[in-house]
């Protein structure tokens, strides 16, 4: 079958071609769908999962201990979740809540998902693609009930890039599904796409833009919230919005 009827674009069936001899690929687990060419971020901590561009991902954070007798009621965009019960301590607690979160079905056709990192027994986090995250967290029963925080969570740093393969699995075809392991580039020159209106010069530096309808793609603008990759463009613009990215690695 054709490629690009395969792919729906010209960009997207070539994104993520590896070029040239020298490069370095590792496998990591996909924590959301994830597109040949897109760029990987990973959470500090949780070093074996990958994820997309995403600016919207948010922390919540207990004030103190949970407590036998302890409910949660989680409500995150206006969904109100099942109230989760105290089991054994806080973090297995918070594991119920995280479990909570990822089997809800309007929450997954959001993209939203949740996760710990190892060493944090007190505070969960939430993730999306792109999107505003809003999220409020309420104790009742016990002895005493910790209060909830919401913050800003940026501790994801760039790793690399997804490298195209003529993949198909039960979700569909082209991209690399949630749970599934990813080829990822993190050195080595690699096609990706760029934002409509993005022009980069061969040798200038690349930045991921982080929000909007244009989050996942590259550009040579610093400004506006793109994140500083660490990569270099290797070529112009080319047809389909693709360009040659130089990636050099964790940024």
């Amino acid at each position: 079958m054709d490629q690009e009827k395969l792919y729906g674009d010209l960009g997207q069936a070539i994104a993520g071609q590896k070029m040239g001899l020298h490069d370095e690929t590792e496998t990591i687990m996909a924590g959301e769908r994830i597109y040949p060419g897109d760029p990987i971020f990973q959470k500090v901590g949780d070093e074996n999962v990958g994820y997309g561009a995403n600016i919207s991902a948010i922390s919540m954070t207990a004030s103190a201990a949970l407590v036998d007798g302890n409910e949660v009621a989680v409500t995150v965009n206006g969904i109100a979740l099942p109230s989760v019960p105290f089991e054994s301590n806080s973090l297995r607690t918070f594991q119920n809540i995280q479990d909570t979160v990822n089997l809800n079905e309007a929450l997954r056709a959001l993209g939203i998902t949740a996760f710990l990192l190892e060493g944090e027994a007190l505070k969960f986090y939430l993730t999306g693609p792109g999107i505003t995250i809003t999220a409020s967290a309420v104790v009742t029963g016990g002895a005493s009930q910790a209060t909830f925080a919401s913050a800003a969570h940026s501790q994801a740093k760039f790793r690399g890039v997804a490298r195209h393969m003529d993949i198909s699995y039960k979700e569909g075809a082209g991209f690399y599904p949630a749970g599934t392991a990813v080829n990822l580039l993190t050195h080595g020159q690699i096609t990706v796409r760029v934002a409509d209106n993005a022009n980069p010069d061969n040798l200038v530096p690349a930045y991921v833009i982080m929000s909007g309808e244009d989050a996942g793609k590259f550009t040579h603008v610093s400004t506006g919230g793109n994140y500083d990759c660490g990569c270099t463009f290797r070529s112009n613009r080319i047809e389909g919005n693709l360009v040659v990215l130089e990636v050099n690695g964790l940024k």
